[in-house]
């Protein structure tokens, strides 16, 4: 669908978590009204009682909305990951725009599913990785297509976020390789809270400004603090087809938050990114280029699929599914290595106030993902007692 004479109708599938993020800048949007939600239960969003009052309707299914007949033109989809693909690909079928959340799905086969419903339908399907949308990578990818600093050498990204009990029971399917409907979720540091800046290096490495490059192999270890089915760190060096390595360290198993860092190395540039939140690059000549913070306005994904509803004439995409399912294959692929759980010796377990619920984390981590991201090296290749040897998986 296209509105071209007001503003446009939005649809929001999931109200909790990020949903409600999506509400909170919906209600001041001046070029877009909130149609109805769709949430089996509703009543659990902090958003509820706004949405009672100004009689929003909400239905339980997607099936139930599309039954009403509601008129929509933008479908933001932030459900659960197990559902991306299902209801990416009914609203699409129904006529409508859809912006899906990151992670696209869990599967490539999903990922798939979602581009060929894209392609049989007349609507846009966007992935919501909002730093691909922002001025600064905008920016930043533009410089790199023209060859503004020759070949790319190696990009490298270290996030260190610190997740607790609390975190892992707060769904039935955070930590786990598949949820309690045996539905695949593949939920990781990699695949879901830090997702974004491994997307952020195959994004920009894309041939062309809606396409990530394509992940060939990658060398991975994958460790757990937690009590979890999957892993919760992970360290990884990935073979591009755009003949430039990516390494990515990343880990829920740390004390205090650090990141994201990443550095990127080309012939004529290195590009940086610190606590600071602006990428600036440095050429050889010692002259800099600040391109700005990637995370001043994380809704421009919303904006720009507003605005492309609005002009019939758009068609050029900037996160499309191709593009996010470069990520999708790295978390495929590491669901191929094995995860080594950190002896209870490296273990730091810390009370919370909530009875019953703890932070475990490592000390020993902080300091070697450090270490490692300098001398481009994974944890084993540095030799640390406590590390695994890698797999290599062919993607």
């Amino acid at each position: 669908m296209t509105n071209t004479s007001q503003n446009i109708n939005l649809l929001l599938v999931g109200i909790g978590g990020y949903g409600n993020v999506y509400l909170e800048t919906i209600n001041e949007h001046t070029k877009a009204n909130l149609a109805a939600v769709v949430d089996p239960i509703p009543e659990l969003s902090p958003g509820w009682q706004a949405l009672k009052t100004k009689k929003i309707p909400a239905y339980a299914s997607i099936s139930d909305f599309l039954a009403s007949g509601t008129q929509f033109d933008l479908a933001i989809v932030a459900s659960p990951i197990s559902y991306h693909a299902e209801q990416s690909c009914a609203l699409l079928e129904a006529g409508g725009n859809v912006l899906c959340e990151k992670p696209i799905a869990a599967t490539i086969e999903e990922t798939t599913r979602m581009q060929q419903a894209r392609d049989a339908s007349d609507g846009f399907l966007e992935i919501g990785y909002q730093w691909c949308y922002s001025q600064a990578v905008q920016s930043l990818k533009h410089d790199i297509l023209r060859g503004a600093f020759g070949a790319p050498k190696a990009l490298i990204t270290r996030v260190e976020w610190p997740r607790n009990s609390l975190y892992y029971k707060r769904n039935n399917w955070a930590g786990c390789i598949k949820n309690k409907q045996g539905k695949t979720v593949n939920d990781s540091p990699v695949g879901n809270a830090t997702a974004h800046y491994l997307n952020n290096m195959l994004y920009i490495l894309g041939e062309e400004i809606h396409l990530s490059t394509r992940p060939i192999t990658i060398t991975a270890e994958c460790y757990r603090a937690n009590p979890i089915e999957n892993y919760d760190t992970a360290c990884c060096r990935i073979e591009t087809a755009a003949g430039a390595d990516i390494l990515f360290f990343t880990t829920h198993a740390v004390k205090d938050k650090d990141g994201p860092v990443f550095r990127y190395f080309f012939e004529k540039a290195e590009i940086h990114y610190e606590d600071d939140g602006k990428i600036i690059a440095t050429f050889e000549d010692g002259t800099t280029k600040n391109y700005g913070n990637p995370d001043a306005n994380r809704m421009l994904k919303l904006d720009y699929c507003i605005d492309r509803c609005l002009d019939s004439s758009s068609t050029q995409s900037i996160c499309s599914a191709e593009s996010a399912s470069a990520l999708t294959q790295c978390v495929e692929a590491l669901q191929k290595v094995t995860v080594t759980t950190f002896p209870e010796d490296l273990l730091v377990k810390i009370p919370l106030e909530e009875e019953g619920h703890s932070h475990v984390y490592v000390p020993a981590l902080e300091s070697a993902i450090k270490t490692a991201c300098k001398n481009q090296k994974l944890f084993s290749e540095m030799n640390f007692p406590w590390a695994s040897p890698s797999a290599t998986i062919t993607i």
